[in-house]
């Protein structure tokens, strides 16, 4: 059975496709607003140098943790160096063997000092290479995660004003198909959502608005014959059709 509505009712139809519009409009630019993606490409970049941060500021740990050791190491063989050299130069040794073992020991501590001094050396220059890296990789991230910030607060607040748009127009939609007949607003939204957002379409000089192709003449003549009440769909797209002065009936 087909629908029917008053002229006034079809007009008002393509009002409500006008503010539909919008709203898919402001919707379109929600979702594309370039701070979604700066905001993306910076949690990415930022995401990569908190995993820098955090292996070499393991390193750096580790690190301080052999240095520590390397030091305790040093400070031992150096204490029992210096009580061996105390009891070389007390005199109190005179047995023969045992001031060559003495003296022995010594040099042996020496040479084991000199060797845990350089690998203490060895591992103070890789933790300062370290600390280097991290103190660099820390002041990279300042400004990194500053303009990750202001990225965030300004694509927020893009979104934030969009969807006060589109609350708005939804708003002013209701209003207007509150004042439609129940059928032809369900009709319209099917059709809208079947075919991209577009439901209703002007029908100009023989041509419909919606899909932009010329109904033959047959169909013309078919609707020519219709009341005005009559809602008329595009054999093409399926569109609704308003028909006006312009239509070329």
């Amino acid at each position: 059975m087909a629908i029917t509505a008053s002229t006034e009712e079809q007009q008002l139809l393509l009002d409500v496709q006008a503010v539909d519009t919008k709203i898919l409009q402001a919707g379109h630019k929600r979702n594309n607003v370039p701070e979604i993606a700066t905001v993306q490409e910076l949690e990415v970049a930022l995401g990569s140098l908190d995993m820098k941060i955090v292996a070499v500021s393991t390193e750096v740990s580790d690190l301080s943790v052999v240095q520590e050791k390397a030091e305790a190491d040093v400070e031992v063989v150096r204490s029992r160096a210096a009580r061996d050299k105390e009891r070389l130069d007390g005199g109190s040794i005179t047995n023969s063997k045992e001031l060559e073992s003495l003296q022995s020991e010594i040099e042996s501590l020496s040479r084991r000092q000199a060797t845990l001094e350089d690998e203490e050396l060895e591992v103070m220059q890789q933790l300062e290479s370290a600390q280097n890296a991290l103190d660099a990789f820390n002041t990279e991230r300042e400004p990194l995660a500053a303009a990750l910030e202001a990225a965030i607060a300004s694509r927020d607040s893009q979104i934030a004003e969009c969807n006060a748009e589109i609350d708005k127009l939804t708003a002013q939609r209701n209003d207007m198909v509150s004042d439609l007949p129940s059928d032809l607003v369900k009709l319209y939204d099917k059709v809208r959502d079947d075919l991209g957002g577009v439901g209703a379409a002007l029908l100009t000089r023989g041509a419909c608005q919606g899909c932009r192709i010329a109904l033959d003449s047959s169909e013309i003549q078919r609707i020519r014959n219709l009341g005005a009440d009559v809602v008329v769909r595009c054999e093409e797209c399926q569109r609704i059709l308003v028909r006006t002065a312009e239509s070329g009936l």
